[in-house]
């Protein structure tokens, strides 16, 4: 019989941090004996709801149908929450691929999931999905929680919790994430609990990549790995539980800003009214914070789409110190496995920020730009997340260099032995129940 798991998520954990978290109280005990990937390669684009839906179906976007954390939009109706809009893929139902929940719940197992992207609606086990009403929602927090959350968690989490919930001056959800996820396992003792933790990231997005900020952060994260354990000793499962702490992307500094839809304004494609407000378009750029996705209103129009890619073959050529590359959906897609209802993708120089706002110069100054630390670059970039394993079906003191994100799921499908037959990379060579191969990219601590 499978073990249980629990599965922690600390958004934007980077594998620098491991060596931090290790000299911290909790984390120096968890970790003595962990197996570590301390690099993993993200997919593209390194955004939190592709990258967190690739974690439990261990498929690209184009197999698993979220390419990007919002629907894509010109004039999102409130882009509070991120530089790319309100609209995000919380739905589970845009999923298009089985996923690991999936798979327990086909054997009759109990599955929680708490603030992981891409769940909402989703109402066997027990659900808190992250979700937050948008401005101008209509229905109210208590509707929209009811309608997204399993029955099971809505009763008993609203009212304690959630509809606590200062919406108006968002900060950080982990607010009530952490204690509704450490009050599951102690009372459900679920077999899979994902929870996923947003503190590391939203401070690297305000603060920058690294500083004191940062630093306390991962100290609040180490009391919360040190909580879970806990969590599960009081519910009498820590020796039955195997635990994993990952992260999902690394985060850059923001050094500037260039406007690509400044750009299409300019040449037509956009047209705005004299306060600068969209009134039609052939064309748009949806950032995706380091890379962008380029729409087109009518894809099949040869004309436009040429006019486009010639405008954006000249961007690497014109502008050098801002945009690295151009990708074509066809090429990108054989590339990186990303598909969606974009023409093209740019991706930036890195520290280049690419907004979807219409500017008044095409080049933008740090100063104007409205995160110090953003993500949504090619995984060739920046620092990688990590991937940190223990418990008792885990062979500890493993360390293995780099790993590649699709590995993940089907290493948390043998955890908890069911087969994931979608899946397209491997498991690591971590668990005690399976030979550990010593080659040049995993040291074996003795």
């Amino acid at each position: 019989m499978a073990r249980k798991l629990i599965v922690l998520s600390f958004d934007s954990l980077q594998s620098g941090d491991v060596e931090r978290l290790r000299h911290m109280p909790n984390c120096s005990a968890l970790f003595e004996d962990a197996a570590i990937v301390r690099s993993i390669r993200e997919i593209y684009p390194t955004l939190t709801y592709p990258i967190h839906t690739t974690l439990i179906t261990g498929v690209c976007p184009d197999a698993h149908g979220i390419p990007h954390n919002q629907l894509p939009s010109i004039s999102p109706e409130d882009p509070d929450f991120s530089i790319m809009g309100s609209d995000w893929y919380w739905e589970k139902s845009n999923i298009r691929v089985p996923t690991l929940p999936d798979l327990l719940f086909e054997q009759g197992r109990n599955v929680a999931t708490v603030l992981w992207p891409v769940t909402a609606g989703e109402k066997r086990g027990v659900n808190i999905p992250e979700i937050w009403p948008p401005k101008g929602y209509k229905g109210g927090v208590r509707e929209l929680f009811s309608r997204v959350c399993s029955k099971n968690a809505f009763e008993t989490y609203f009212d304690r919790y959630i509809g606590k919930y200062d919406w108006a001056n968002n900060e950080d959800m982990v607010a009530y994430s952490v204690e509704i996820a450490l009050d599951i396992v102690r009372r459900m003792k679920p077999d899979l609990l994902l929870c996923h933790i947003t503190h590391l990231d939203h401070t690297r997005h305000v603060y920058g990549v690294q500083g004191r900020e940062i630093d306390n952060c991962l100290r609040q994260l180490d009391i919360i790995a040190g909580r879970f354990a806990e969590a599960a000793h009081d519910a009498g499962v820590f020796e039955d539980t195997n635990f994993v702490i990952l992260g999902d992307h690394g985060q850059i500094e923001v050094e500037s800003m260039f406007s690509i839809n400044t750009i299409f304004r300019d040449a037509g494609l956009i047209k705005t009214d004299s306060d600068g407000k969209v009134l039609s378009y052939d064309a748009y750029s949806f950032s995706a914070g380091f890379s962008a996705q380029i729409m087109l209103k009518e894809p099949e129009d040869r004309h436009v789409s040429k006019k486009v890619e010639e405008l954006l073959r000249l961007l690497p050529v014109h502008y050098p110190e801002y945009i690295e590359s151009v990708y074509t959906a066809r090429g990108i897609h054989a590339m990186e496995g990303l598909s969606g209802d974009f023409s093209f993708v740019v991706e930036a120089r890195t520290g280049v920020l690419l907004p979807s706002d219409i500017t008044d110069h095409v080049e933008v100054s740090r100063e104007r730009a409205p995160y110090a630390g953003m993500h949504g670059h090619h995984p060739n970039k920046g620092e990688k997340p990590p991937f940190i394993a223990f418990g008792p079906d885990i062979q500890g003191g493993i360390d293995i260099d780099n790993g590649s994100m699709l590995d993940i799921a089907p290493t948390l499908a043998m955890l908890l032995g069911v087969n994931l037959a979608q899946a397209q990379g491997r498991p690591f060579p971590i668990s005690v129940n399976e030979p550990v191969y010593i080659g040049e990219k995993i040291n074996h601590a003795i």
